[in-house]
């Protein structure tokens, strides 16, 4: 299981678990605040998600398509950082 922060573009897989317990920052927010507009986007366990890009600096914003959609979602590294994910090859 990796969390979806540290994954590569083009990277994929299925969502396995909505966390805040490796989230930095973590503190600057209520418990369940971000659980809650991950929720609110479509990350839900089991959806698909795909790496599209990722920011210049640090890594962030990290682009992010949900379940083959034309939709990209973009997340800042404290977003991503909750999102668990368990890797799968399929391109």
């Amino acid at each position: 299981m990796k969390i979806l922060f540290n994954m590569q573009i083009n990277q994929q897989g299925v969502v396995t678990k909505i966390s805040e317990e490796n989230m930095p920052n973590k503190l600057k927010y209520q418990a369940g605040e971000i659980e809650a507009r991950l929720l609110e986007m479509g990350f839900v366990e089991g959806c698909r998600v795909k790496i599209i890009h990722r920011g210049i600096f640090g890594g962030e914003p990290v682009a992010v398509r949900i379940n083959n959609s034309n939709n990209l979602i973009a997340l800042r590294k404290t977003e991503a950082s909750a999102i668990f994910v368990m890797e799968d090859g399929n391109k």
